[in-house]
């Protein structure tokens, strides 16, 4: 942040400007978002779970509500409908916020539910990731790669840049999460980053 024109003169060289509240931007911002969130739901009577501390729960007589955040974004689910809409009204009183609906997509996961299940697919980000690799003409198969074999270092053709390389093992990771399959495969090529 830089002061204002015209404020230091040879009186004032030496204050600073200090901030009432964080800029976005800071690398302090994301902390200061999150320790307000979680003090104004906490003090509505949300507790934080133990396992992940971005995610809060509160229980009614109208049922049980759940708040997932993910920096700003949240996902709102409950047994209540009404009470949902009531929290989203009280939450947009308190902050700016945009209501999106239907949850369809999150951080590159298509969300679809059924009667029994919430389906997490990655579909769409595997296919924009084999088209931005230029992969999209290669066969499919069945097992990713098989076991027991041996790649070296020093065989195949030296790439250049190594950096697509590490963008294409870490976007295969990020894949593991609902594709535990993967992950003996995507072990190997990573052990050459």
């Amino acid at each position: 942040m830089e002061q204002p024109p015209n404020y230091m003169d040879q009186t004032h060289r030496n204050l600073v400007c200090r901030l009432k509240k964080t800029l976005y931007g800071l690398k302090q911002a994301p902390r200061a978002w999150s320790d307000k969130i979680g003090q104004y739901l906490v003090t509505s009577g949300f507790q934080t779970s133990n396992a992940n501390f971005s995610l809060y729960v509160k229980k009614t007589d109208h049922g049980i509500v759940v708040i997932v955040i993910y920096v700003h974004d949240f996902i709102i689910i409950g047994d209540s409908d009404a009470y949902i809409f009531d929290l989203k009204k009280l939450l947009k009183q308190k902050f700016e916020m945009k209501d999106l609906g239907k949850l369809h997509y999150f951080l590159n996961f298509e969300v679809i539910p059924s009667p029994k299940a919430i389906w997490l697919l990655q579909r769409q980000y595997a296919l924009n990731n084999l088209s931005e690799y230029g992969m999209m003409s290669c066969k499919p198969i069945s097992i990713p790669l098989e076991q027991n074999v041996k790649l070296s270092a020093n065989e195949g053709d030296f790439m250049e840049d190594t950096i697509i390389y590490k963008h294409i093992v870490g976007s295969l990771i990020y894949m593991t999460i609902i594709r535990p399959d993967l992950n003996y495969a995507i072990g190997v090529v990573s052990q050459f980053m």
